[in-house]
């Protein structure tokens, strides 16, 4: 009788022992693990890549005639830029195939508001008004002014940006980016800005996402 007592409280220290055991090594089977990865934000588009372009100095691009109000101008050969005469307003004068068809060309106001398109039946008004001829920004080059800096990707391209938005025209398409809260979504039915193309309108690598990336940010 004794015996089998004895066997049986060994038996029941030995599971004991083996549960404690699974147990910890469960725990630091945990403690082990990779991190779950979060899902991956946007990636940098190119055009907004500034180690691929060389920068200008900006001063040949400023309007020194009252008229225009402090502005800076340059022109890509297709398109024609302004910038001011605030920090963070840009306008890029022209219509993509994807613009609304009385567009003129799209302005973003103070980072706050924009991309939007500006158009024909309205009094906004593109380019020097002193007669200034813009300066051309050549392929690969970039500049920097009052907190916006624009790209030439390539001779039919540019781009602008200012903090949370940016703006991308090309003969093909044009594409607005714009702050995460400025989407529509339930309790949030308007926006500051103009829509974007249907996605099959744009490069695979423009289709996800309407936010630039938080890093690096944006020149001042």
């Amino acid at each position: 009788m004794t015996i089998v007592s004895r066997l049986g409280l060994r038996s029941v220290v030995v599971r004991r022992a083996v549960t404690v055991l699974a147990a910890l090594t469960a725990a630091a089977g945990l403690a082990a693990a990779p991190p779950t990865s979060a899902a991956p934000g946007p990636s940098m588009p190119v055009e907004f890549d500034l180690s691929r372009y060389q920068p200008v100095a900006p001063t040949t691009f400023r309007s020194l005639a009252y008229v225009d109000n402090g502005r800076s101008f340059f022109t890509t050969g297709r398109w024609v830029c302004e910038i001011g005469p605030g920090y963070r307003y840009v306008g890029c004068a022209g219509r993509p195939a994807t613009a609304p068809p009385n567009a003129t060309g799209a302005v973003i106001s103070d980072d706050q508001q924009g991309p939007w398109w500006a158009r024909a039946d309205q009094t906004y008004r593109f380019g020097p008004e002193s007669g200034f001829r813009p300066p051309v920004l050549g392929v690969g080059k970039r500049v920097t002014i009052e907190g916006v800096t624009c790209t030439v990707p390539r001779r039919d391209t540019v781009a602008c940006r200012t903090g949370d938005r940016a703006l991308i025209f090309t003969p093909a398409w044009h594409k607005f980016f714009f702050p995460s809260w400025d989407t529509l979504r339930p309790g949030n039915n308007a926006v500051d800005h103009s829509a974007n193309p249907a996605p099959q309108y744009l490069p695979p690598r423009l289709q996800y996402w309407n936010q630039l990336p938080a890093s690096p940010p944006a020149p001042k």
